[in-house]
């Protein structure tokens, strides 16, 4: 009998795939507050939001779907590491990245 994966273990997943990596590469750190999380998460989601706005500017709505579930699942990581602390979810809305503005709207969304 199978388990669901735990949202940390979707994440890996979904960091390791974006990156090109094996799973195990990005060890899960501990944070003060004493909540683990998977590191490589900001750069996956880096290259997400450049991968959202190619698919966004070649009308590829397929493409954004499974690119802004991938980005939805690193906002909540986000929140833990201070991010919208440091640029607020207002700070992400871009006129030239709808990947960088999805952010932010899903950061207002999830607002601790």
């Amino acid at each position: 009998m199978s388990r669901e994966p735990t949202t940390q273990e979707s994440l890996q997943a979904i960091n390791n795939k974006t990156l090109g990596t094996s799973a195990g590469s990005f060890p899960v750190v501990k944070l003060p507050s004493g909540e683990t999380i998977p590191t490589g998460t900001v750069g996956a989601l880096l290259v997400n939001i450049r991968a959202y706005d190619a698919a966004a500017a070649a009308g590829d709505a397929g493409a954004q779907d499974t690119l802004e579930a991938a980005i939805r699942a690193a906002v909540p990581v986000l929140h833990k590491v201070g991010m919208f602390d440091l640029f607020g979810p207002d700070e992400w809305a871009s006129e030239t990245s709808r990947g960088r503005s999805l952010v932010g709207e899903i950061a207002k969304g999830e607002a601790r």
